[in-house]
């Protein structure tokens, strides 16, 4: 009988023929051994990722292929098929450093359902999160019941999925999968972590690289506001708010970048964004106050023209980054 992995990396793959490489050597090439299974999850690429995928295939690397539903399908179809005992959701076109395996194995055991560590960009950015908030949070000696708060606070990303390592069952168990056909996806499956109040702990080293690169930068802004918009008011609606104070908190945050988007939605969509500014008393982070001190001197209106222009300062400051 074979004996179950400790830990299974989902890659949903799509259009990185230039990345995939690195990234599946990074969990090859780790210095540390552990027992694990990568799962491939070609979301019907067309440029020969999908091909490259089957290249890979061998006794620990599953290859799975559909035809193209999006980033959370192919996570979800990565879960179902995965064995380990906890679960990596890898973006195919970032990669492991080499150590990551090494300093997260003392954190796998029976206790901890998700192991939150730091991640980076791969090029400088004065718009990069300096990745020490774990590290500030342990040394100051926080309390447990006030790390996640201190998390919020600090701006950690705990708005994404691939920063952590997550127990398989808690996740099936709390049908904790990623909703389909949207952008904006990992928003509302970290409220609904959040609310499952998980057994978790911090791991205060950097392990994971985000590749920033002009793919990533250009957006369909209009899509993502429509999607971003009804994921944030929904959360909302939908959160205890005044008994979820983590919850609460990072809602703040993710309403305070929606205002970015506000001028790309229909006037009628805009007053739905502004009729829930309420959200924005439970700002803890620095993003959300300033957004909250904005809209107390100068409005809904103005404080989203001038949130919109930083939005765009980032996109054109970016790609002036890749051009050097």
């Amino acid at each position: 009988m074979n004996k179950r992995p400790l830990l299974s990396i989902i890659i949903p793959v799509y259009n990185v023929r230039n990345y995939l490489e690195e990234c599946v050597m990074s969990v090859l090439n780790q210095s540390k051994k552990v027992d694990y299974e990568i799962i491939l999850v070609d979301d019907g690429s067309t440029d020969g990722s999908g091909m490259l995928c089957d290249n890979y295939k061998a006794a620990r690397i599953k290859v799975l292929h559909q035809s193209n539903h999006g980033l959370s399908a192919a996570r979800n179809i990565g879960l179902r098929h995965a064995d380990g005992d906890y679960v990596l959701f890898l973006d195919s076109d970032d990669w492991l450093l080499a150590d990551a395996f090494a300093y997260l194995s003392d954190y796998l055991n029976h206790e901890n359902e998700v192991i939150f560590f730091e991640s980076k960009k791969n090029r400088n950015s004065m718009f990069n999160r300096t990745p020490l908030v774990l590290e500030e949070i342990l040394q100051g000696h926080t309390a447990k019941e006030e790390q996640l708060m201190a998390m919020i606070r600090l701006n950690y990303p705990l708005g994404c999925a691939w920063n952590r390592i997550i127990k398989r069952k808690f996740l099936i168990y709390h049908d904790l999968t990623f909703e389909e056909g949207i952008y904006c996806e990992d928003i509302e499956w970290n409220v609904k972590l959040l609310q499952k109040r998980p057994a978790f702990a911090l791991c205060p080293h950097v392990l994971h690289v985000y590749r920033q690169h002009s793919k990533s930068i250009t957006k369909n802004y209009q899509g993502i506001a429509e999607d971003f918009k009804d994921v944030v008011l929904r959360c909302i609606k939908e959160s205890q708010l005044d008994r979820e104070p983590e919850v609460a908190a990072f809602l703040a945050f993710q309403y305070a970048s929606l205002l970015e988007f506000v001028p790309y939605l229909k006037h009628s969509e805009q007053l739905k964004v502004k009729a829930v500014s309420r959200i924005m008393v439970f700002s803890v982070d620095i993003k959300a106050r300033f957004c909250q001190q904005l809209l107390t001197l100068f409005g809904f209106w103005i404080t989203v023209r001038i949130l919109n222009l930083y939005l765009n300062s980032k996109r054109f400051t970016e790609r002036g980054e890749k051009d050097d």
